[in-house]
């Protein structure tokens, strides 16, 4: 198992280094081929040179042999080497015109063309007869001067074009010279730049492969062990997943089906719950094993069916055929083992029979429980219309038994003030004076166990202090209000039964616990509204006092029943030793004013 190492040259890199040896390649072939090029062309010329060369040394050789025979005496064979010569210098001079057509020798060629014939024709002038000796004599000479000056000019300009020739072909070789050595160090310029920008950094980068050819070497030999580990690691992974899938076939509830509801694989476990003691591939169909009743198969068939297109999830309720009943949840869902394989449904299920039965049992403690609690509900709402009775009966009793009295009193006594005995005049006065206090005091407390004014216009603060004052002159205890840093208003509903809850346990404290001190404490935070009412009076146990049905844990419910309203909670701790605590937690966001 190979691993790429993270360094590995990418091909584009190969690419690049492949353009680079084309280009320098290339660029050297170029230079070869030009070099070639241009040695044939000056070869080419250098051969044409040479001939051209050679021909013109003939022709000056010729020049020199016909300047020659035109000095000699006419004979006949003199005059028949000298034609000779002629025509073969003319041939050869007319070939160099050809060769030479674009040459700058080529005019002093043409001017050889006049020579030429006035030399042929003076050579060729035979001496005339008539004339004497002395005239023939004298017309010899001049034209042995005039032949020695026209062989003189001939030879002259021959040697001149020769010359010219030759140094033409010299300056050629010359400039050939020059351009190899221009060549050679256009190549020598090539090679060293190929050597600087790509042979260089080729060659540095080649080594840097090897190295990391080296480094991936090593890499893949750690890449192999770690293979050989992973595939140890496989076979072990493999044999733990083989384990696991017996014991998930063993302990889990699932099957593979087609999608005619007929088996594939059936765990161990699923047949067991459907009394299905051979477990095996056959064409046997699920939903005949799941229930008894042909209509619940058709929808078990019908379901399964329908994975097509969606999964399903759901409760099943199963009848084996032995008659057990169980509760399933199952999922089904359909999959395909490779692209050209069936579609096929797996189900994956879980027994909730136990889960259905507790919900069962639970559903029927709740409904036995919702029962009690409407009852106790019933129950409530009769003690608190007897309570409301009492209540109503007491304001009476304390309106006829106390102010009612009192007023009666009063009548008598003022009906008994005569005034024609003034000597127990000033004490009747005295005793009306008391009993008007007395009946004052009794209607204000009345009043405030109603309703106080303090509460509708001060708030509950105002209203919680009144109370705690009023109870302390009224019964002789020391009931103390404590405000840390309540300034808000609460709605009027709130603040009613803070006050009725605060009152209740306030008077429970003062009537049956016996207490000596009272300490009522209000404070508040960002969300919540704290009511703490503590006493140094005889506990007792609240449970046991709400169960009673005797009407004395009325008080209890009634706190319970008011803090719920508020959405708020209430908390009892009360010991022997350290008498009651009362905290009441109401949340300021559902109870302030809007």
């Amino acid at each position: 198992m190979d691993e790429q190492a993270p360094n590995a040259p990418k091909p584009h890199v190969f690419s690049q280094l492949r353009r680079a040896y084309l280009l320098a390649l290339s660029l050297i072939g170029l230079t070869i081929l030009a070099e070639h090029l241009i040695v044939e062309a000056f070869l080419s010329d250098q051969a044409k040179d040479a001939n051209i060369i050679n021909v013109a040394g003939r022709q000056r050789m010729l020049s020199q042999r016909i300047a020659k025979f035109s000095l000699l005496p006419n004979s006949h064979e003199n005059e028949t080497l000298l034609a000779n010569d002629l025509a073969n210098w003319k041939e050869r001079h007319q070939w160099l015109q050809t060769q030479l057509f674009q040459d700058p020798v080529l005019p002093k060629l043409l001017e050889l063309d006049t020579t030429i014939q006035q030399l042929g024709r003076l050579a060729h002038t035979p001496a005339a007869q008539e004339e004497g000796d002395g005239a023939q004599d004298a017309r010899e000479v001049d034209r042995q001067v005039s032949l020695n000056r026209l062989s003189e000019d001939f030879l002259h300009k021959m040697d001149d074009i020769v010359d010219q020739i030759t140094a033409a072909a010299t300056a050629r070789v010359t400039t050939l010279r020059k351009t190899k050595v221009w060549i050679a160090l256009g190549t020598g310029v090539i090679l060293l730049l190929e050597l600087l920008f790509i042979f260089q950094p080729i060659s540095k980068f080649v080594l840097s492969q090897f190295k990391q050819l080296d480094v991936e070497k090593k890499a893949q030999a750690k890449a192999r062990q770690r293979a050989e580990v992973a595939v140890k690691e496989k076979e072990r992974s493999f044999n733990q997943l083989y384990a696991l899938n017996q014991a998930i076939d063993q302990a889990a509830i699932f099957a593979t089906l087609r999608y005619d509801g007929s088996i594939i694989h059936l765990s161990e476990k699923f047949a067991q719950l459907l009394d299905r003691t051979e477990n095996r591939p056959t064409a046997e169909n699920l939903t005949e094993l799941l229930h008894t009743d042909e209509g619940r198969q058709a929808y078990f068939s019908e379901l399964i069916a329908s994975i097509r297109t969606r999964n399903w999830q759901g409760e099943w309720n199963l009848v084996t055929t032995s008659g057990n009943v169980y509760w399933l949840d199952v999922s089904l869902i359909s999959a395909r083992r490779h692209p050209l394989a069936e579609i096929e449904v797996f189900l994956l299920a879980n027994d909730i029979t136990d889960r259905k039965s507790a919900r069962q049992e639970l559903d029927t403690l709740n409904r036995q429980r919702l029962t009690d609690e409407i009852e106790r509900g019933e129950q409530r709402a009769r003690q608190i219309v007897e309570a409301q009775e009492k209540e109503r009966l007491r304001v009476a009793r304390d309106l006829h038994d106390g102010i009612g009295q009192k007023l009666t009193a009063l009548k008598f006594g003022l009906e008994s003030v005569r005034p024609d005995k003034p000597e127990r005049l000033l004490d009747k006065v005295e005793l009306l004076k008391e009993l008007s206090k007395e009946l004052i005091l009794g209607v204000r407390l009345a009043t405030f166990n109603l309703t106080p004014p303090e509460l509708m216009d001060y708030g509950l603060v105002v209203a919680l202090e009144k109370m705690a004052n009023e109870l302390s002159r009224l019964t002789g205890e020391r009931v103390v209000f404590v405000n840390k840093d309540y300034s808000v208003r609460l709605n009027h509903t709130g603040e009613i039964n803070l006050y009725r809850i605060v009152q209740e346990a306030v008077n429970n404290a003062i009537k049956y616990a016996k207490a000596n001190y009272i300490l009522i404490t209000l404070s508040t935070g960002d969300r919540l509204l704290s009511i703490t009412i503590d006493d140094d009076g005889v506990g007792f146990p609240p449970e046991e006092i709400k169960e009673r049905t005797d009407g004395s844990g009325m008080g209890l419910s009634f706190m319970e029943e008011r803090i719920k309203n508020l959405r708020g909670r209430i908390f009892i701790n009360s010991t022997n030793e350290n008498g009651t605590r009362i905290t009441l937690n109401v949340p300021l966001l559902n109870n302030s004013e809007t």
